[in-house]
């Protein structure tokens, strides 16, 4: 694959991930239907700055090729999309021509694990455990009762994923190149976010009000 149509979004696509897309401009309709005649892919790119509707993006430079699962044609030419997040790519060159970007993209072998990822993964999913156990208190949702992967590449995309960060660190999360260096820095981030989460919890629990008896 060496062109590629791209939608930039403010938000990071990881592989093996699912996503919903509702597309209503006229540029991301022509998309749509330019890929249902090029086997259902397109690239998901973070905005590094510009504008999601409407204006122009500057995207980032690595993305992850979405490929259509359900597509789901609405009124006025709008769309409903779920993607799956497939292999990441680089950008090399943005191509004109259209009325939505494209791009020269070269695709990103993902390394087989090592070693010490199967050692991480175990810290990176009791971290993981704690950080959702927080969310849901903050939430009153009850957590996934799904199991975790084992495998340490798919569990990095799925920790990824689920941690709730600023866009800048989860594209740094996509851009890693290694398995290992990936899960280290999720686990930092998780221990990070769950003990703000643990704060956010017992502020909360210090302003509910307390009534005396009468």
């Amino acid at each position: 694959m060496s062109e590629l149509p791209i939608f930039p979004l403010r938000l990071v696509l990881y592989p093996h991930m699912p996503l919903s897309l509702h597309v209503f401009e006229l540029r991301y309709q022509a998309l749509v239907r330019d890929c249902q005649g090029a086997e259902g892919r397109f690239g998901v790119v973070a905005i590094r700055s510009g504008e999601e509707v409407g204006g122009p993006a500057d995207p980032e430079r690595v993305g992850t090729v979405a490929v259509i699962t359900k597509l789901r044609p609405l009124p006025a030419g709008r769309t409903h999309l779920a993607v799956t997040g497939e292999r990441r790519f680089r950008i090399k060159e943005l191509v004109s021509g259209k009325p939505y970007l494209r791009a020269e993209v070269d695709l990103i072998q993902d390394h087989a694990p090592d070693p010490a990822a199967f050692i991480l993964a175990s810290e990176a999913q009791a971290a993981l455990t704690r950080y959702t156990a927080g969310l849901s208190r903050i939430s009153g949702r009850a957590p996934s009762s799904n199991p975790l992967p084992t495998d340490p590449l798919l569990l990095s995309w799925v920790i990824a994923s689920t941690l709730m960060i600023e866009l800048q660190h989860k594209q740094r999360l996509l851009e890693q190149p290694s398995v290992s260096r990936r899960l280290r820095q999720e686990i930092e981030l998780l221990k990070r976010e769950a003990t703000l989460l643990d704060l956010q919890l017992a502020n909360r629990l210090l302003t509910v009000p307390s009534y005396g008896r009468n």
